[in-house]
């Protein structure tokens, strides 16, 4: 099956994401109605294509890195078989969309509980993680190096989740906040993922020096390697911004994989694709101590 006829499939089948308002859009980590502690003994069914290039990355990530439970690959006719037992959580990629927008612009990387509710769409299932993935029709293959990061970043939700279940409420803002703790490591920020003209002087000033403006090569390397006190920007956008659309940014710990910075804004003529200049200040204060 072709990546297209995935999609048209998932189309005609889950109707796809549509985030309905801006908070259920503004939360990735989804505010659970229980604390997971079954997750284990249930079984994590991975919903993917064998032929297709982001496929088979995430399937080497799962096989690789997913540790809290039991998992299986499936096909997209499997899952539409599987999708209403409650004894499975699904992993998939999805494009999303919010009501105000024409098309999807955004691809997810999503887990969800099965049941009865998927029969009205993926977006009535029990959402556990909702990561942005890539720009839809994004060939370029540069989220696959962040694959291994996400599976992890995605596990230890479910964990944190399922030692206190007040971290599920607090939402994104958990893992925003811990930047606070990184100020002895590095930044490498992609100058192209940066939203407004910023120079390495300006860079330089801001972090103290422990901050490199680079671009997405030297990001990746650092992913590869498990770089040491090491944090990498990612940002995703849609391929073509438009006024209303939404443009994710994080920052992620190479060597460990845990997400220390995550924040979206409504793309605009002020606000442009990418980290903002209130995100850079924001994330600059505690390399200034």
């Amino acid at each position: 099956m072709t990546t297209i006829q995935m999609r048209q499939l998932l189309a005609l089948f889950c109707s796809l994401f549509i985030f309905s308002t801006q908070l259920e859009a503004q939360e990735i980590f989804g505010k659970a109605k229980n604390n997971y502690r079954n997750f284990s003994n249930k079984k994590t069914m991975v919903v993917s294509n064998a032929s297709d290039f982001t496929d088979l990355a995430l399937m080497d990530a799962v096989k690789s890195g997913w540790k809290i439970s039991e998992f299986e690959f499936c096909s997209t006719q499997q899952f539409e078989k599987m999708r209403r037992d409650t004894m499975f959580y699904f992993l998939l990629r999805v494009e999303g969309k919010f009501r105000k927008e024409g098309e999807a612009s955004i691809e997810y990387l999503t887990l969800v509980k099965g049941g009865p509710a998927s029969d009205k769409g993926i977006s009535k299932m029990q959402e556990i993680v909702s990561l942005p993935l890539q720009a839809v029709g994004d060939e370029t293959g540069k989220v696959f190096v962040f694959f291994p990061a996400f599976i992890d970043i995605i596990q230890e939700h479910i964990l944190n989740v399922s030692e206190d279940i007040l971290k599920a409420y607090v939402g994104n803002s958990f893992y925003s906040n811990r930047i606070e703790e990184q100020g002895s490591k590095v930044i490498i920020f992609d100058k192209a993922e940066i939203g407004y003209p910023v120079t390495e002087e300006d860079i330089e000033e801001l972090f103290h020096g422990k901050a490199i403006l680079s671009d997405a090569a030297a990001a990746e390397e650092a992913m590869q390697k498990a770089a040491p006190q090491t944090i990498v920007s990612l940002a995703i956008s849609p391929s073509e911004p438009k006024n209303g659309s939404y443009s994710y940014k994080m920052l992620i710990d190479a060597q460990s994989n845990r997400m220390v910075f995550f924040r979206r804004h409504k793309i605009s003529s002020r606000l442009p694709a990418g980290f903002t200049r209130e995100d850079i200040k924001r994330i600059s204060i505690p390399f200034q101590r």
